[in-house]
């Protein structure tokens, strides 16, 4: 009894076996990128009012509140900050191309390049709600332990949140920037909000930290190697029913062939 049979070894096709022929494939190639971390602490500084809505506290959904009679010297403090985008403390956005930048082609650079100005968001959705954007817009919710305070919570809009990001990047041509253009990629996150009162103004600071990365990019045509169709007769054909083949073998043995019946010699 010698060795079992084992199944034939499936040779790769080799690309000497087909004729070279070049094809273009439009794709999008990334010209340049850079990756900066930023953090920044963003500013709210609001007035208490005499009489009426003394605070002008919102909703998680940024609906005024109708009854706020806060006042200065009130025990408030920051129980966290939401991105209005999403409503959670991190948030990842691709834009392409970011809503808000400008370029300036640089003369006589070798190789070529352009001044970038972009205005990177924690979110993508434009649409402004009273005086913020939702893109740009972080809700702070407030405490107010004092007794007899209507309400009790709520949050305040803090905006814009955004970094400005000013780079010399790669440019091929000065006159493709309708060809070329910028894509942006951050990861923000909240780190921290804080609380104070100066007299009659209450000051609500957030830590904001992001991830981001500024590419410059354009849908370009590239030269590759084909070595032709793709012979798709190689890859055996699905049943209609995958049990049906599976039923249909034959049962295996439990008890496989022990080693030394491997190589117990041919009888003569």
């Amino acid at each position: 009894m010698g060795l079992p049979d084992f199944p034939r070894v499936q040779k790769p096709i080799k690309p000497l076996d087909f004729q070279c022929e070049c094809v273009c494939v439009e794709v999008q190639k990334i010209l340049d990128g850079r990756k900066q971390k930023e953090c920044q602490v963003f500013v709210s500084n609001v007035n208490f009012a005499l009489v009426g809505l003394t605070l002008p506290l919102v909703d998680e959904d940024q609906n005024p509140l109708l009854i706020v009679n806060w006042l200065p010297g009130d025990d408030i403090s920051c129980a966290g900050a939401v991105f209005k985008q999403n409503r959670k403390t991190q948030i990842f956005v691709i834009e392409k191309p970011p809503q808000d930048f400008t370029v300036t082609p640089l003369p006589d650079t070798d190789p070529p390049a352009a001044e970038i100005t972009v205005v990177v968001t924690p979110g993508t959705d434009p649409t402004p709600i009273n005086t913020c954007r939702v893109k740009d817009t972080i809700l702070v919710e407030l405490v107010n332990n004092t007794p007899l305070r209507i309400p009790t919570r709520g949050f305040l809009e803090v905006c814009p949140i955004l970094f400005v990001k000013d780079l010399i990047m790669f440019w091929p041509d000065p006159e493709q920037i309708g060809l070329v253009s910028v894509k942006t990629e951050s990861s923000w996150e909240i780190i921290d909000c804080t609380v104070q009162q100066f007299l009659n103004v209450l000051r609500v600071e957030v830590s904001v930290g992001a991830f981001i990365i500024v590419k410059t990019w354009a849908e370009a045509q590239l030269v590759m190697t084909s070595y032709g169709e793709c012979d798709w007769e190689l890859i055996p054909p699905l049943e209609d029913n995958a049990c049906a083949g599976f039923i249909q073998r034959q049962f295996p043995p439990f008890n496989p062939a022990q080693l030394q019946d491997f190589f117990r010699p041919p009888s003569a």
